[in-house]
């Protein structure tokens, strides 16, 4: 699994204090800015380019603009797969275009910003991206599309609260079952997972004046311990995880193989 920002600026001022949060998580860096992606690559971190689906825009000439400064990830923020928006035929085909436009380098759609619909298996077949991002907390309904998502296509989760936000993270111990739930859709396997904060309303993003780093920190704080103890060992789990996470039926399981 992998942890990463979606939105590096809400976390810090400069470029090279969110380039120092991304690299301490080791995923991905997003942006919408060619020169702080440029500066991301020569830094060693995969880049992703955020393209931002707004009203009246060519999608697709907006994909083959982001290939030009040639990204590892093409990115689309979009809200064409909500409940609202699916039923546009000519919406969804502009998007399964924009995916196209984008063949050869990692395509993945992030679906955030309104309630997603419960996709078909035929309908993610005609959408030709590499990974899907979710915000499961704030559209638990997202887990309905997540799961008719093919097994071989990345899931991220958005997971821990932005800098800024009244909600508070939820527990660990939910978070993390989260992820295996994630990791287990279509025998997906955690290798396909990533997980990042929640991401804000556009309209919260181009307002921003001031970064408030105590909160910046938590959240970072938070995700690097998620993604330690994702790969932390059972014994470590249960000494530091509430014993009421751990499934009764799987703790005998266990024992009879131990056994």
């Amino acid at each position: 699994m992998f942890a990463t920002l979606l939105e590096p600026a809400a976390f810090a001022a400069t470029f090279e204090e969110r380039l120092a949060l991304v690299q301490r998580l080791g995923g991905p860096f997003f942006t919408s800015d060619p020169e702080e992606l440029r500066q991301a690559r020569a830094a060693g971190l995969q880049a992703a380019y955020l393209v931002v689906d707004q009203n009246g825009r060519d999608l697709v000439a907006a994909v083959r603009g982001a290939l030009a400064i040639q990204p590892e990830i093409v990115a689309i923020r979009t809200d064409r797969l909500s409940v609202a928006q699916l039923h546009n035929a000519k919406e969804f085909e502009e998007l399964a275009a924009a995916l196209v436009a984008a063949e050869g380098v990692h395509r993945m759609i992030v679906a955030v910003d309104s309630p997603i619909a419960p996709l078909s298996a035929a309908e993610w077949g005609r959408l030709p991206a590499e990974s899907l991002v979710i915000d499961p907390i704030g559209d638990p309904d997202a887990w309905r599309a997540a799961a008719t998502l093919p097994g071989d296509r990345g899931l991220v989760l958005g997971l821990v609260p932005s800098p800024g936000a009244t909600a508070a993270a939820e527990p660990r111990e939910v978070l993390l079952w989260g992820l295996r739930y994630a990791a287990s859709l279509g025998g997906r396997g955690g290798a396909r997972i990533g997980f990042t904060e929640r991401p804000r309303p556009l309209s919260l993003q181009r307002e921003q004046t001031v970064v408030d780093a105590v909160a910046s920190e938590r959240s970072v704080a938070l995700l690097a311990e998620l993604l330690r103890l994702t790969g932390a060992n059972e014994a470590t789990l249960r000494d530091e995880l509430d014993p009421r996470s751990f499934s009764p039926a799987a703790q005998r399981l266990e024992k009879r193989r131990d056994g």
